[in-house]
């Protein structure tokens, strides 16, 4: 039994905040505000000196939390003091592949200009277009496909943008695909 415990104590470890990181269980009123959407309250907090980078117990951070729930100027305001764009989640996420996820157009463009990585893959070897083909987000792959992402990755069960789209049976996608070029 003890063994089995520091095996799994091992594992969390492992997977903790990384260095300069502070790990956060529990309510926050960072991420609260975030959460809520306001903006005052959450430049409040970052003045204060808080982390802007701070993580939740799934590995989110504010950056990710916002963009997620699609709170254009809190992103805007978290950049502006610094948060790590291309930070990932547990499961690999970034705040561009949740922007993507949720058909988030105008951040997807604020994550962009900032420096987010367009090909970052999470866990499973998905990438943003990836993501946003595989939910439908017309708008999502064509500024992707605009921005010059990556359409031949694949990820780890060999599935590319174009094969996501048409297993989930997202035809306005298909054919977005197809006319950018993009083949079995």
């Amino acid at each position: 039994m003890g063994r089995l415990v520091a095996v799994l104590m091992g594992l969390m470890a492992s997977l903790g905040p990384a260095a300069g990181q502070i790990q956060i269980y529990g309510p926050d009123a960072l991420i609260e505000a975030v959460l809520a959407g306001d903006y005052d309250t959450t430049g409040s907090i970052l003045r204060r000196g808080t982390s802007v980078n701070r993580v939740d117990q799934y590995g989110k951070t504010p950056l990710i939390t916002a963009a997620s729930a699609g709170h254009e100027d809190i992103v805007e305001l978290l950049i502006k003091h610094k948060a790590t764009i291309n930070r990932k989640d547990r499961i690999g996420g970034t705040a561009l592949s949740y922007a993507a996820q949720r058909g988030r157009v105008g951040i997807v463009d604020i994550l962009l200009d900032s420096g987010a990585d367009i090909n970052t893959e999470n866990r499973q070897g998905l990438t943003p277009l990836m993501i946003a083909a595989s939910a439908g987000r017309l708008e999502i792959v064509q500024a992707l496909l605009d921005r010059k992402a990556a359409t031949t990755r694949n990820d780890y069960t060999g599935r590319t943008a174009l094969d996501w789209a048409k297993r989930n049976n997202h035809q306005s996608v298909v054919r977005v695909l197809r006319a950018a070029g993009v083949t079995e």
